[in-house]
């Protein structure tokens, strides 16, 4: 047995440990491919592979942070395939992914809620092994977060007549372009610090998977879609400025990435890490999807 860094040439069997040991989730090799070897925040020494008798039987992706100004650990992915299990295998992966991110200076460590790259805001709370493998190594729970779900279709997202009454109050609802870039960026640092790395991502696209509202030659909103598991129908982040809302802004920039997101052929969008429920629900008919438990160990010796 050993624990080694991971190769491009792991992917096929990542994926095929993904798809068998995490039955609530969808996975393709993009998507394992995003999480770990082709991050924009991939260290390889934070993405390891346990091998077994030459068998890939489970792997570990982390990323290395800062949580309130403090060095924090993600731990992105962790999963052992099903017939490697009661092994030890997982328990070696995480004291190795604990092991490491000490070593950067992590005070702390939580699961998968790993901004901006994460595959999932959290556990899903039906994944009874993981519960019991967190609660073994002391973890414990400190946050919940929900994803929404709606069903989309290019009919359901007519918005020429909401963005022109937008534009008689002076607002501007288009997506963006690549010369935006400084003053979309300029607005997230502003406002929503958080989703920098998310907003970068969208911009990477293309075409960009971006809407902005404009005001006055000032970016006053934001709603990105596929920065995250990518081509899954996923939306997210979203933004407006606190002192232009009220005016419909939000709703109009949700609906064009959801209309969008149907365009590309899904017919659910997967609206990620929700905190106001009310508002997606009364703007496109979102409903609770799933549930997602974070869990967080302290790293300090």
């Amino acid at each position: 047995m050993r624990i080694r860094q991971i190769r491009e040439d792991d992917i096929k069997a990542l994926t095929d440990i993904c798809v068998k040991g995490m039955e609530f989730d969808y996975f393709n090799e993009d998507i394992v491919r995003e999480k770990t070897i082709n991050a924009v925040d991939y260290e390889p020494e934070l993405g390891m592979v346990y091998e077994l008798n030459h068998k890939v039987a489970g792997f570990a992706q982390c990323s290395f942070g800062k949580r309130n100004d403090h060095p924090h650990g993600w731990i992105r992915l962790l999963v052992v395939h099903p017939v490697f299990r009661g092994q030890g295998i997982g328990s070696a992966l995480l004291s190795e992914c604990e092991s490491r991110l000490r070593g950067r200076g992590a005070f702390s460590i939580s699961t998968m809620d790993a901004v901006p790259n994460y595959f999932t805001p959290g556990l899903d709370y039906r994944y009874t092994e993981a519960f019991c493998f967190l609660e073994k190594h002391s973890y414990e729970r400190v946050g919940e977060n929900i994803n929404l779900t709606c069903n989309v279709s290019p009919e359901m997202f007519q918005l020429h007549k909401e963005i022109e009454g937008l534009k008689t109050k002076g607002f501007d609802v288009r997506r963006a372009e690549r010369e935006d870039t400084s003053a979309v960026l300029e607005f997230i640092r502003r406002e929503f610090p958080l989703w920098e790395g998310e907003v970068r991502e969208a911009f990477r696209n293309e075409p960009p998977s971006l809407y902005i509202c404009w005001r006055k030659n000032k970016v006053v909103g934001f709603s990105a879609y596929d920065t995250n598991n990518k081509n899954t129908g996923w939306f997210g982040p979203m933004g407006v400025d606190p002192g232009f809302r009220g005016h419909g802004i939000g709703a109009v920039l949700c609906r064009a990435c959801l209309r969008d997101i149907a365009l590309q052929g899904h017919r659910a969008a997967t609206i990620a890490w929700v905190g106001p429920v009310k508002f997606y629900a009364r703007i496109c008919q979102a409903r609770i999807d799933r549930i997602f438990w974070v869990w967080q160990k302290s790293l300090s010796l």
